[in-house]
């Protein structure tokens, strides 16, 4: 495949920043394993996670649409490895492969939808809601039900209090859904934990269900 032929296999660890929003994109990524976080951010700094990104994704997606720079931060949320791809050589790509540039039209499109989901949710709905919905998606982008996590960086990237989560997070324990350790969370139920989040999961999954299988 043309677009392994030009990728290098990059390790990011916690926190590692790939891209800054404003920043030109000079690469693209594609998860293998790990997680991918962006970011919108303030003028104050704060900041709100807009979008997951695991192995079904890319970022980078602005280089696609021939827009190289970029509106969100990227951020490695959960450690592990992507292809990296240099954006003229992507570039390149797309124009002769006719199939990457229809499945990459439909995830751009699954994004969109994605992005304006948790919108949506992080505006209405509870917590422990958005807490249970945050860890489905991750749990569903990683293909495990075990990965690292502080409670700090969860509060960061649903923007509450970090005495919101961990209440939130401690109800979700005292249920017996998660166990959560210090760095790490483990689902225990998952279809328990879908009945505690808000509609918004489904909603999402249903989504990359129709535009990406």
């Amino acid at each position: 495949m043309a677009i392994l032929e030009q990728a290098q296999v990059v390790s990011y660890e916690l926190r590692d920043v790939l891209f800054e929003k404003g920043e030109q994109l000079t690469h693209v990524y594609f998860p293998i394993t790990g997680m991918i976080s962006l970011l919108t951010v303030l003028a104050d700094g704060t900041f709100i996670e807009a979008m997951t990104v695991g192995y079904e994704g890319m970022a980078g997606l602005p280089l696609f649409h021939r827009v190289t720079t970029e509106r969100l931060k990227g951020v490695c949320q959960i450690e592990g490895s992507v292809y990296r791809i240099p954006a003229d050589a992507f570039l390149g790509i797309i124009e002769t492969s006719p199939e990457l540039s229809r499945m990459l039209h439909r995830y751009s499109q699954f994004a969109n939808d994605a992005m304006a989901q948790s919108a949506a949710c992080n505006s209405i709905h509870l917590i422990e809601q958005r807490c249970a919905r945050w860890l489905l998606l991750t749990a569903d982008a990683v293909k495990s039900g075990s990965f690292t996590l502080t409670q700090e960086f969860l509060s960061q990237m649903l923007a509450v209090r970090r005495s919101g989560v961990t209440a939130a997070m401690g109800t979700l324990e005292r249920q017996n859904l998660i166990a959560a350790r210090y760095g790490a969370v483990t689902i225990l139920d998952k279809a328990g934990l879908a009945r505690i989040s808000c509609e918004c999961y489904q909603t999402i999954r249903d989504r990359r269900r129709d535009l990406l299988s």
